[in-house]
């Protein structure tokens, strides 16, 4: 009895995995004892969506299974995720996996390579934004197809390739998706768009666990997800890096090329004419034979070289993007009728094949565009004029040391300077600044990096227009012909902060504001309870100058004893990075003594920013990231529709981002003006910076947009690529900063480079003093720009200081802390946070 009821649930499961196969793999001799994905799971692909444990966990029973796999942790995401890359290759070549590695290394060296014995490298990526999970349940099925194939079509996909697969980019954010889709999920399916299945909540789960976009930090390397991914990618640089996403419901699928004169500048033609092409016909034949519609040259661009499908392409390999139309959930009705989660998991998968057999069908032309790329990149450097670029700053080594960090992310080759360096009207001192050569494999990224971009072909931009990291972080660079005299290499032992022993004092201490990490240190001084002052003025005091902003940590009046601070700042030196410097007297030889009513109190800041439907998730993740990994400083993130029953008063902060904030009625309104007055302190970005004056909780202006009173006549199809053009999605621009001003301290020059990607215009306030940061008359330094937007950009507010009763507003018409990667003005948000109690004292001087 036993044998027969075993006999019967083999033949039903058989039968159930022919159903499966035969939707999904039709015409594919498969081996069935390598358990599918239904078998493994015990529900059909597509009737649910998979958690990510239980992806990793069937990867790695197909290595258990199969001769062919080989599954690698490459480390774990915030929330404890593993992340795991796996290989694929027939048993001969996965034995000598790091030979094959080693061998497609050396077309990045440039030495000659025998293409006719050595495998292309394909690398399937999946599911970078959490909630487009079409592609991660794919990867299942893809995994599933190069373990058990058989036969002739084996032999034709492995005897020249090796595949990595990347199942899930993005472990966080799809897990997030998948539990709210999944206990959500009607039998039958609910496909009416308004049923909370395809409405998910807010921060949705196409963000990381900071709320962050991942497809955008390829090239940022911000978060630790990507920096696990990036240092095992040049470990193989691969010719091929599949990135699949989903779009709209009513969308069909998208595969590449993109539209035309939207792509990188710094990529050559052959990546997305030649190559794109060849790879196109292969995906045009597989929609074609399952009857799937599609489209390509429309709405996406290769511009920013920070995508999953962008990336690659600067490092002589192919990326390509993937956009499927999304259910959303199990199934969605749609313009074309019902999208089922089943159907877009199948188109996914049968790109995912059709990149293998392109991959291993092109190999050959492959391997020489990726050696051509880099041949050529040492060719064009010899005819360049320019030598590379020197960079660094000479007062912040922490800001200096994440650029190096940055660089070694990126396998980008830089060096120390021998000696100090003058380059034009600027100087560099050795230790502080180095020099990166254009004569390297990453030149294209080194050029990226510096890039200042001011003409397109194009005006509508899928993403930002420029990416200039010089700029980003703020420091002091130059475009160099001559070689100057180098040292060490730049290594990963170079980004050790090296700060001088710490010597007790027992009158004072001061610590440099001009020190990325200052603010860290800061924090936990002021955490600990330490008594800490801002000096409004600078100073000359033990042989050093202080600029505005300086910290003075005075010995008397702390509620420790001497020996006791001492240990305090020793251990938060050595923390912080930062040098805290001993002082034995309060006279100062120059400018203000220690003494002096200029030195202010500074408070610790406890902070709350408004988040939840209506508020820009980014931005919110932006500050939350910004606060808790550079100060390790907790913020309140309050959901808007519980705003009502909060009691300001247990705040000092409360920052707006950009969004919209009709959730807050007009006692809400009048809750944040009451607050202000009794010395709260308000800090809005961009959009919240027109609501709060929209309000009048602020009292300064916005510069209106005017609508053309006789607009021209024009063709109905041209109306989106006309209007897209006026947004600014992305640019540079330069502001004229007072660096005696609370909210400008520490900051050497009054030219600060903001990066600006919205169209909110600040009038420049008719107090003479609360106008911190103002656009120049000629502000536009990169990146896109309609000329209708730059006109109200030039002379107009980037930062206003007012003040209301005891409290402050403080207007940002930008985002000082974009994408985790603007160190040069996170500084700006800082000043908000630890100074707004000084802003009101400095007015009235010494009368207190």
């Amino acid at each position: 009895m036993k044998k027969t009821l075993l006999l019967v649930f083999t033949l039903l499961s058989c039968i159930s995995v022919f159903s499966q196969n035969e939707y999904f793999l039709p015409k594919k001799s498969l081996n069935l004892q390598i358990p599918s994905p239904q078998q493994f799971l015990g529900y059909p692909i597509g009737s649910h969506h998979t958690r990510y444990d239980k992806i990793v966990e069937y990867m790695r029973v197909l290595e258990k299974a199969s001769d062919r796999i080989k599954v690698v942790s490459i480390g774990e995401t915030n929330e404890h995720r593993e992340q795991i890359i796996v290989h694929f290759a027939k048993p001969e070549n996965l034995a000598k996996l790091e030979t094959i590695r080693k061998n497609h290394l050396e077309i990045v060296e440039g030495k000659s390579v025998d293409f006719e014995n050595q495998p292309s490298v394909v690398w399937l990526g999946y599911n970078v934004h959490g909630n487009e999970a079409s592609g991660g349940e794919a990867s299942l099925l893809t995994a599933y197809y190069l373990a058990a194939i058989q036969g002739d079509e084996a032999a034709k996909v492995y005897d020249n390739a090796v595949f990595l697969m990347e199942p899930i980019v993005n472990p966080d954010g799809r897990d997030r998706f998948n539990n709210w889709v999944n206990m959500h999920k009607g039998e039958p399916n609910v496909t009416d768009p308004n049923d909370r299945e395809h409405n998910e909540v807010w921060p949705s789960g196409r963000v990381n666990h900071y709320w962050f976009d991942l497809n955008r930090d390829w090239y940022l390397a911000v978060h630790k997800e990507s920096r696990n991914r990036l240092k095992y990618y040049h470990q193989w640089m691969p010719n091929v890096v599949t990135d699949f996403h989903e779009m709209g419901t009513n969308s069909t699928h998208f595969f590449e090329p993109t539209k035309s004169n939207a792509e990188n500048p710094l990529v050559t033609q052959d990546n997305y004419k030649m190559l794109n092409g060849k790879f196109a016909k292969y995906f045009e034949n597989a929609m074609n034979e399952i009857g799937s519609f599609y489209y390509t040259k429309e709405s996406f661009d290769n511009f920013y070289p920070g995508y999953g499908s962008s990336y690659p392409d600067m490092q002589g390999g192919l990326g390509l993007l993937f956009e499927q139309g999304s259910s959303r959930g199990h199934a969605q009705e749609s313009d074309n009728g019902v999208l089922t989660y089943k159907f877009a998991v199948r188109n996914q998968l049968v790109n995912a094949i059709a990149t293998i057999h392109a991959g291993v069908g092109e190999r050959k032309i492959l391997l020489k565009h990726q050696s051509d790329f880099f041949k050529n990149i040492e060719k064009d450097a010899s005819k360049n004029l320019t030598k590379g670029y020197v960079i660094g700053d000479d007062f912040d080594q922490n800001r200096n040391k994440a650029f190096w960090d940055l660089l070694l992310q990126h396998k980008i080759k830089a060096f120390q300077l021998k000696s100090d360096t003058k380059v034009g009207d600027q100087s560099f001192k050795k230790g502080s600044a180095i020099f990166i050569p254009l004569n390297q494999p990453q030149s294209l990224l080194v050029k990226s990096i510096f890039d200042r971009p001011k003409s397109f072909a194009d005006s509508v931009f899928y993403d930002t227009s420029t990416w200039n990291l010089a700029l980003a972080f703020g420091l002091k660079h130059a475009e160099t012909k001559v070689l100057p005299e180098l040292g060490a290499a730049i290594l990963e032992a170079s980004l050790e902060i090296k700060t001088n022993e710490f010597t007790r004092s027992d009158y004072a201490y001061l610590i440099d504001w001009r020190d990325y990490n200052a603010a860290k240190a800061l924090y936990k001084l002021l955490d600990k309870d330490i008594l800490v002052k801002v000096a409004l003025k600078s100073f000359t005091n033990g042989g050093k100058n202080w600029s505005h902003g300086s910290l003075l940590i005075p010995v008397q009046n702390q509620k420790i004893g001497s020996q006791e601070l001492s240990e305090v700042l020793k251990q938060v030196q050595n923390s912080s990075n930062v040098e805290i410097f001993p002082v034995s007297t309060g006279f100062s030889s120059a400018g203000i003594d220690l003494g002096s009513n200029s030195f202010k109190t500074v408070l610790k800041p406890k902070a709350m920013v408004l988040a939840g439907f209506g508020t820009s998730q980014y931005e919110v993740g932006e500050i939350w990231y910004l606060l808790e990994t550079k100060l390790q400083m907790p913020i309140t993130k309050l959901e808007l529709t519980q705003f009502a029953r909060v009691n300001l008063n247990s705040y000092t902060h409360l920052v707006m981002v950009s969004g919209q904030y009709d959730a807050l009625n007009d006692a809400s309104v009048k809750k944040i003006k009451d607050w202000v007055k009794q010395g709260g302190n308000l800090i809005t970005l961009k959009s919240a910076s027109e609501w709060a004056i929209k309000k009048e909780i602020s009292e300064s202006k916005v510069i209106a947009v005017e609508t053309e009173k006789d607009p021209k006549r024009m063709n109905f199809e041209k109306l989106t690529d006309a209007l897209g053009a006026k947004s600014t999605g992305g640019a540079i621009f330069e502001v004229n900063i007072d660096t005696t001003h609370p909210l400008g301290f520490g900051f050497e020059s009054n030219s600060l480079h903001l990066y600006r990607n919205n169209n909110t215009f600040l009038e420049k306030s008719k107090n003479a003093v609360s106008t911190v940061a103002q656009y120049t008359s000629n502000p536009w330094i990169c990146g896109y720009v309609h000329p209708s937007s730059l006109s109200k950009i030039a002379n107009s507010a980037a930062i206003i200081s007012e003040t209301s009763g005891a409290g402050q507003i403080i207007l940002f018409s930008d985002n000082p802390n974009f994408r985790g990667i603007w160190f040069g003005t996170n500084k700006l948000f800082f000043n908000a946070l630890f100074f707004s109690s000084a802003l009101g004292s400095q007015r009235f001087g010494n009368e207190e």
